[in-house]
């Protein structure tokens, strides 16, 4: 029998270790990513003794409770301690999460395979992968032609990369690059932060910059965790765009880790011109879902209530 479980009565312990077990187990849904990312305001629903796990986070405007996708966090869903997940119990979770909330935006992951014929609303959501188990060579030849280019005009301008930037910097040039398109409150700047710091204490954050003499022209941050390298959080100037910096750091992310059992993990996207330049690095398509449900008195408020 499906439970839900309050924030404060989830036991970490058991829950990090599904997903640990997990085979389809992401960043995303550590019990301290999302404590940090949302402070707290998460709950779940649980099947037996955690063995099949579902984080919601959720918020609250004109006293309505709703459940959403924070900011830097792109796949949730339902996760299990075994190899597989049967449509009907997925279907239970999904039913249960619908019939609680009248208005939600939930993004799924990609191993919750849904039947037709569902009574509510699924979006289909891109996401893309690169297996890097090649060496760096092999993964270059497999580059678009443009993209090679590019790479070229990089090398040219003695672009160079540096490890272990302050995350500050790369809140500050994200912000100059994306804030004014994508307008995401500043408590979830400072949150996404003390999550950073966190992280690197574990050892699985790298915070990356590079340059042209002394000038930072790109940054990202990654995340690895299990065979993943997650790039949730990335940037570029103006200047960095004449220079190709952006192909030159992911360019050295796949060059990093390439030759092993990880996968970059490009998180998207459905904005058409960056999936074309991710497309440009030769990644497969690797599809989620997610649950969109608006009652109609909100339909003209649903993006505030996003935020």
């Amino acid at each position: 029998m499906l439970q839900w479980i309050s924030n404060s009565a989830i036991d970490r312990q058991k829950w990090d270790a599904c997903i640990n077990k997990c085979e389809w187990g992401n960043v995303y849904a550590l019990s301290w990513y999302l404590d940090f990312l949302t402070e707290n305001s998460w709950e779940a629903l649980i099947l037996g003794d955690y063995e099949n796990i579902m984080p919601v986070p959720f918020r609250k405007k004109l006293g309505i409770k709703y459940a959403y996708r924070p900011n830097f966090c792109q796949q949730l869903g339902v996760f299990s301690a075994a190899s597989n997940l049967p449509k009907t119990i997925l279907n239970d979770f999904l039913k249960e999460l619908a019939s609680r909330f009248r208005h939600l935006h939930y993004p799924f992951n990609h191993s919750n395979i849904f039947e037709n014929g569902l009574p509510v609303k699924l979006q289909k959501r891109t996401n893309l992968i690169l297996n890097l188990g090649k060496p760096y060579e092999n993964l270059y030849q497999s580059y678009s032609g443009n993209l090679k280019k590019n790479l070229k005009t990089a090398e040219n301008a003695e672009l160079f990369f540096k490890d272990n930037i302050p995350t500050e910097l790369v809140i500050s040039l994200y912000k100059n690059a994306w804030q004014s398109l994508n307008k995401i409150p500043e408590q979830d700047y400072s949150n996404f932060k003390t999550l950073v710091d966190f992280a690197e204490k574990q050892g699985i954050v790298k915070k990356i910059g590079v340059y042209k003499n002394e000038t930072l022209l790109a940054s990202c941050i990654v995340l690895k965790f299990k065979n993943r390298i997650y790039y949730p959080f990335s940037s570029i100037s103006l200047e960095g765009r004449k220079f190709a910096a952006t192909a030159f750091l992911i360019d050295s992310i796949i060059n990093r880790y390439s030759n092993s059992n990880n996968f970059l993990d490009f998180e998207g996207s459905d904005i058409e011109s960056v999936k074309s330049f991710y497309l440009k690095f030769k990644p497969r398509h690797e599809y989620y879902y997610q649950l969109d449900k608006t009652i109609l008195l909100l339909e003209k408020v649903s993006s505030w209530l996003k935020g």
